[in-house]
């Protein structure tokens, strides 16, 4: 079994679960849905987006992010079959319920949700990513540039009201910064591409979900973390546990309700 797009995280003879994230690579520092699959029962088979996914969606800051999202769905969905459940984690919950509501369009049911501290896009997001970006930079730049680039983008934050134009705008502020920083260390010219690159790719996975609506059927969860704040998701089914965010996806008791909730079994509102 394979799925064009997608990353087997587990094997197994089940239902198939689809988790939506940016990455699934289990060298990053927030748990994902690699450390979900193995804590998950046989015989759920996982599988997850990777970064590889997005690469292509929205190359352009004319490209609207509404015919972006309906390209990856109409690429996407006759590629799946019928998932046993999408679970969608921060940015990728509104692209897993776009999905869920795609692979729903002339079934009965649509495949069981599950959203883990869904977040939606704004411009602060994107700012937000931007300046997490040059954290991972700053230590080998002089300061004085690190902060008039920190302050370049939030004035592109206040200026730029197309999401599209803001994401291009910082993507470029950041490579501006980080090619020449990587030359100065002797970084190769490929590593410093593939940094832009991928810092590039992330901005554009994120005017990919700013186009969904964070709208999910009613018979979805929303598994939340200690302190994350939820979007408005009225009627829909939460349960907070006492985990840190970083941590979630890697929380025995998330896979515990993960799987309740795909069964169709009652929930605690807090564990």
């Amino acid at each position: 079994m394979a799925f064009d797009g997608w990353r087997a995280l587990r094997p197994g003879d089940g239902p198939v679960l689809l988790g939506v994230d940016f990455s699934t690579a289990r060298s990053r520092t927030v748990a994902g849905f690699a450390d979900l699959a193995a804590l998950l029962p046989e015989p759920y088979a996982v599988w997850g987006t990777d970064e590889s996914t997005w690469r292509d969606v929205g190359r352009s800051p004319d490209d609207p992010p509404g015919a972006a999202l309906s390209d990856w769905l109409d690429r996407t969905a006759p590629t799946v079959g019928e998932p046993g459940g999408l679970l969608g984690y921060c940015a990728g919950a509104a692209l897993a319920g776009a999905l869920a509501r795609r692979l729903a369009q002339g079934r009965p049911t649509a495949p069981p949700v599950v959203l883990l501290d869904p977040s939606t896009v704004t411009a602060e997001t994107l700012y937000d990513q931007f300046n997490s970006a040059l954290d991972g930079i700053a230590g080998v730049l002089p300061e004085a540039e690190v902060r008039a680039a920190r302050t370049a983008g939030r004035d592109d934050m206040s200026e730029l009201l197309e999401l599209p134009r803001l994401a291009a705008r910082l993507s470029d502020r950041y490579a501006a910064l980080a090619r020449p920083a990587c030359a100065a260390q002797g970084v190769p010219a490929t590593i410093a591409d593939q940094l832009c690159g991928r810092v590039d790719t992330y901005l554009r996975y994120l005017l990919l979900s700013s186009a969904a609506p964070l709208d999910v059927p009613d018979t979805a969860l929303v598994v939340l973390s200690a302190t994350h704040e939820p979007p408005p998701l009225p009627g829909v089914r939460q349960v907070r546990l006492d985990v840190p965010r970083e941590r979630l996806l890697a929380e025995p008791r998330v896979a515990e309700v993960t799987v309740r909730a795909l069964v169709g079994a009652p929930l605690a509102g807090r564990a």
